[in-house]
């Protein structure tokens, strides 16, 4: 099992000859390997390191590795080393915290351009083994890791100076816009700014139910498989009115823990089975 936190704008996890791998690219250009701001969108253009990851199971390391596991650090690692004969291969984009400010959405814009190219890339790859790419991404899907608005006011209220954008109808509604507009399925846990609507709703329960609403899911967590006995799986905040300490604690209730738990204990690892926990 491999358990990912991000808090990267854009990380590209792939499976790649039975290896997992993770990968950065810059503004800069589409085909570099390369940090991206953790920030809000505006700053991409600010990052330029490289790094590149492609581990058995690690997506830590910043050595690139090549379908042969020799390739150069400065060597791009694109979609076009997926095999599209493997079942087991697959692309996806995780996007950490977007903070999205409505005030800025031609900065977003140019990063999902970024983001698109890569996808596009993979519809073609994995066109020439599973057909047209159709609603279940066929082998390609788009993770949000949550912190989807910009937690301070984006004069978004008129009537309401003061109000956080983050958390809000209009909030979750802009983002599921965004996230609905790179061409894959996407899929999306809740962090610990996107229940912070507390001039509009008076309850977690409530602003959770509109967080669910405006992304069309049925409950907080999520279990989408990508590929052959490949399974993602998202755990999602679901407490900030009412935690104990601190209102930026995250909290995965008992419910999705049980649901975890009972997933698991189904899809044994000694069966072949890979689950990517987000």
């Amino acid at each position: 099992m491999i358990v990912a936190r991000s808090i990267l704008l854009s990380t590209f996890l792939a499976w790649t000859n039975h290896k997992v791998g993770a990968f950065v690219r810059p503004p800069s250009s589409p085909s570099s390997p390369g940090h991206l701001s953790s920030g809000a969108t505006r700053r991409l253009a600010e990052k330029n390191g490289a790094t590149a990851a492609t581990t058995n199971g690690d997506a830590s390391s910043a050595k690139a590795n090549g379908a042969n596991g020799d390739a150069s650090a400065k060597a791009s690692p694109t979609v076009g080393t997926v095999s599209p004969s493997d079942p087991y291969a697959f692309v996806v984009p995780v996007l950490g915290d977007l903070h999205i400010d409505p005030r800025k959405m031609e900065d977003y814009a140019v990063g999902r351009e970024h983001v698109k190219a890569i996808i596009d890339d993979a519809k073609e790859v994995f066109g020439k083994r599973r057909g047209d790419v159709g609603e279940d991404g066929g082998g390609i899907a788009l993770v949000s890791l949550g912190d989807l608005g910009e937690s301070k006011n984006c004069e978004h209220n008129p009537d309401n100076i003061f109000e956080l954008f983050a958390g809000t109808t209009k909030c979750h509604d802009a983002a599921a816009d965004f996230l609905g507009s790179f061409g894959v399925p996407y899929e999306v846990i809740g962090g610990n700014h996107d229940l912070e609507g507390i001039d509009e709703f008076d309850t977690d329960a409530k602003n959770l139910r509109r967080f669910l609403a405006s992304h069309g899911k049925e409950t907080p967590q999520f279990c989408r498989q990508v590929a052959e006995k490949t399974l993602l799986v998202g755990l999602c905040s679901t407490v900030f009115r009412e935690a104990k300490y601190t209102s930026h604690e995250v909290i995965t209730d008992d419910d999705q823990i049980r649901w975890f738990e009972e997933l698991v204990k189904s899809k044994p690892a000694d069966e072949g089975w890979r689950v990517v926990v987000f």
